[in-house]
């Protein structure tokens, strides 16, 4: 190999900025699920009777590049009937008629934070609990898609306390299920941005390109939709967000409430980025048509995309961008709607998934 090939290549690999890996050891035997079975858990009702769920079920049964992308062989899913047992079939579901409960052991809570993987569909009554000394702590729901994302507690204020990890599946509605996994410790929560300002918390449209009437006024700041309409609110995380009906930015003669309509059209792409992660996610709401969507593109190709459900409220949705890595992106954030919902909420670009 020549020389100055291999200086180079150890030169860029130490510059890479390679993710951090923050979770460390389980809460308790099996919060992982890889013994398994439900050894240290206590199922109650009918939807964790065939749990844990053997790798992923869903890419077997599905032919449209869905996936939980759990960690290790084992996890939890409510709508999957599948433990690789005789008479078991790979790609075997149940239905999201089925309610219940999963009650971890009890534990000491020894690290400052706990971080799991959850996926599924933002429907009432599902989740994830965390119960600290018999109280009721942090909360976890899903997002708006099968994959799972991985979520950090802050724990520091329960150090030394014991504590409990409530699962439930009390939604008989469509999409009332629940995807979980790998429960454990960390010492600290890594960067997870894409790039620098990929959540807009600079207050400004540093690393991304602007055109358009639209994206003249953005980011917004604060939640704008909720004062100009009290019963309703964006949910942005952070204080800055995109929100093409707004025009507030807390500017000198700005006023919250501002907003410009829907009239205006723009586009807002990032820099482009290197795929680091196995899956990606963001706050995506407002019209629900491609004219108004938050867009992955691959080398200048879209492969991903999110929009709002005409409503104002953003929801989480989760990429899967495995078969992506180590490619150049750019995320897209589109308004070319002309009437009815048309404008786009967009926030918090981020890895779901290093690992």
């Amino acid at each position: 190999m020549n020389k100055c090939w291999l200086v180079l290549l150890l030169v860029a690999l130490c510059s890479f900025p390679l993710p951090a890996r923050a979770a460390g050891e389980l809460l308790f035997p099996n919060s992982d699920f890889e013994a398994g079975d439900l050894s240290n858990w206590r199922p109650e009702g009918e939807a964790f009777e065939f749990q844990p769920t053997l790798g992923d079920n869903i890419a077997l049964r599905r032919d449209d590049k869905k996936v939980a992308l759990p960690e290790g062989k084992w996890w939890v899913g409510t709508y999957e009937k599948y433990q690789g047992k005789t008479g078991q079939q790979a790609g075997g579901h149940q239905n999201d008629k089925l309610l219940g409960g999963l009650m971890s052991t009890g534990f000491v809570i020894t690290q400052p934070y706990i971080t799991f993987l959850i996926g599924g569909f933002a429907v009432p009554d599902v989740g994830v609990q965390l119960v600290v000394e018999g109280a009721k702590a942090d909360l976890a729901v899903p997002g708006n898609g099968e994959v799972m994302r991985r979520v950090y507690w802050d724990v520091t204020q329960h150090l030394n306390k014991k504590a409990m990890i409530y699962i439930f599946d009390h939604n008989a509605g469509a999409y009332g299920h629940i995807n979980v996994d790998d429960f454990r410790y960390a010492e600290s929560i890594p960067d997870t941005l894409l790039f620098p300002n990929s959540d807009f918390e600079m207050g400004d449209l540093s690393n991304w390109t602007a055109d358009g009437e639209a994206m003249e006024f953005q980011p917004t700041k604060d939640d704008n939709v909720e004062v100009r309409a009290p019963k309703k609110s964006a949910s942005p995380q952070g204080l800055f967000w995109i929100g093409t009906f707004e025009k507030y930015q807390g500017k000198e003669g700005q006023k919250p409430g501002d907003s410009i309509g829907d009239k205006a059209k723009g586009t807002l792409q990032s820099i482009p980025f290197t795929v680091r992660g196995r899956a990606i996610q963001c706050l995506a709401g407002g019209g629900k048509g491609r004219a108004t969507s938050v867009r992955l593109l691959v080398d200048g190709a879209e492969v991903r995309s999110a929009f709002g459900r005409d409503r104002e409220g953003m929801q989480i949705t989760v990429w899967d961008t495995s078969e992506f890595l180590g490619q150049v992106a750019q995320i897209e954030i589109v308004d070319r709607a002309e009437k009815g919902w048309a404008h786009v909420n967009a926030d918090d670009f981020r890895y779901a998934r290093f690992e």
